[in-house]
């Protein structure tokens, strides 16, 4: 049985391998800025340059950025230039840090939910920044109000945000929206040599604060080569801020799906993360 699904396993980690090898080592340079030999790249899925929108709707808008022979990169959102969310490390202490985490490849994607957009919000600039430390890439999306919206009042059934007369009701409601669990940037797939660190990403936001909890599915930690619940340990730790860090990668141990789940009492989220270790090459 064991044999049975470490084969598998292997045909499934091989197939992801090649496919996260095929995006993350041919990455496109027309993004990079500043760094003529970057390791950081911006990959599909990625936001658009231009949105339409129309008041009071909400939308999202996603980013995803490739990193190869350095730290993965943390993606952060401005507005207009400016810095939307407060850095969020909380690393603990005697754990290694994103940036010292070096990997082969790897993936690290991120939304930005905007609730109800005002009219300040809908023709505002939006970027994406992802930066390993070693690299800094930027894509902006322009928000264009589409004409004939500009009024307050609008469709409840369109727009999913309810009927707000002012601007303190608007912000009553919206800290009832923020209230859910939502995962705002993770790690999708990462190669790693084995024997090295890997800190795959799990930040988040809700009210109150969501517990994240991680599980690792068809690899063999717990011996079954099914699922096991990852609990802090001589090679595991759940960082404050939601990160899994692990020490010393075995590919039989370590290799599979990663989900990182964040929950409160308004409810539930998921993310995937797929981590490979490769055996280090002889020199």
């Amino acid at each position: 049985m064991t044999l049975r699904v470490v084969c598998v396993l292997s045909v499934f980690a091989l197939s992801s391998a090649e496919r996260l090898i095929g995006s993350a080592f041919k990455l496109p340079v027309s993004e990079v800025t500043n760094h003529e030999n970057s390791n950081v790249a911006f990959m599909e899925p990625k936001p658009p340059a231009v949105l339409k929108v129309r008041l009071h709707e909400s939308t999202v808008l996603v980013c995803q950025a490739a990193s190869q022979n350095g730290p993965a990169p943390l993606i952060t959102w401005l507005k207009n230039g400016k810095p939307m969310q407060r850095k969020n490390n909380n690393e603990r202490v005697g754990e290694p840090t994103q940036a010292e985490v070096v990997v082969v490849a790897s993936t690290t994607r991120s939304t930005l939910h905007l609730d109800c957009l005002t009219m300040a919000e809908a023709t505002s600039n939006y970027t994406c920044l992802a930066d390993n430390t070693v690299t800094r890439v930027q894509t902006v999306t322009q928000l264009v109000l589409l004409p004939g919206t500009e009024g307050w009042r609008h469709d409840l059934a369109r727009s999913g945000c309810p009927f707000v007369r002012n601007r303190r009701e608007r912000k009553q409601i919206l800290a009832v929206v923020v209230r859910h669990p939502r995962i705002v940037m993770w790690s999708p797939s990462s190669l790693q040599l084995q024997g090295q660190a890997a800190r795959l990403l799990c930040r988040t936001t809700g009210s109150p604060p969501p517990k994240v909890t991680w599980q690792l599915h068809y690899g063999e930690l717990n011996k079954t080569g099914q699922i096991a619940l990852i609990t802090d340990d001589a090679r595991h730790t759940i960082s404050r801020n939601g990160d899994l860090v692990m020490r010393d990668l075995d590919f039989y141990e370590d290799m599979g799906v990663y989900v990182c789940t964040a929950e409160n009492a308004f409810g539930i989220a998921h993310a995937e993360a797929f981590l490979y270790p490769l055996e280090p090459t002889s020199s």
